[in-house]
């Protein structure tokens, strides 16, 4: 289980490195396919399953991931909206951002939420704790990128 681990490291850093793209709005976007084109992937690679176990959580996490893909979207949206007119940004529209982005952390923590416990019942409790840490690790890896290529409002 500790060959894994280096594993998923190394493939989160080199999905997570930016292809060529034009502008900060498409770095995001290629970074957040890399890592959702091998999600599943990276999730089965580091998360050993029975075959009863996986025959119970793959359609869950698939319906979890289909639930969840359009928070994301909606969240680039919102980062591409902010590129666009940073330097122009009016005290309402950082209070539009900042309350929109509450609302989607609100809004990811529900689908998380969720779907935990639908998963509960389909693997154990320590594989489930697994299985959470890896799903927040890719997210870290996405928001990490995010954050490293949004500057701070002006």
């Amino acid at each position: 289980m500790e060959k894994i681990k280096p594993l998923v490291v190394v493939a989160l850093v080199s999905l997570a490195a930016p292809a060529v793209a034009q502008t900060v709005s498409d770095t995001l976007e290629v970074t957040r396919q890399a890592i959702e084109s091998q999600r599943r992937v990276l999730v089965s690679g580091a998360l050993p399953l029975s075959d009863a176990e996986a025959d119970a959580f793959w359609p869950l996490f698939d319906a979890y991931e289909k639930e969840r893909r359009p928070i994301d979207e909606r969240a680039n949206t919102r980062v591409a909206n902010f590129l666009a007119g940073a330097a122009s940004l009016t005290d309402a529209q950082a209070k539009a951002l900042v309350e929109d982005a509450l609302k989607i952390d609100e809004e990811r923590l529900r689908v998380r939420r969720t779907w935990l416990g639908r998963m509960a019942k389909a693997i154990p409790p320590r594989k489930l704790a697994r299985f959470y840490q890896i799903d927040n690790k890719l997210d870290s890896v996405v928001r990490a990128d995010v954050a490293r290529q949004v500057p701070l409002t002006p």
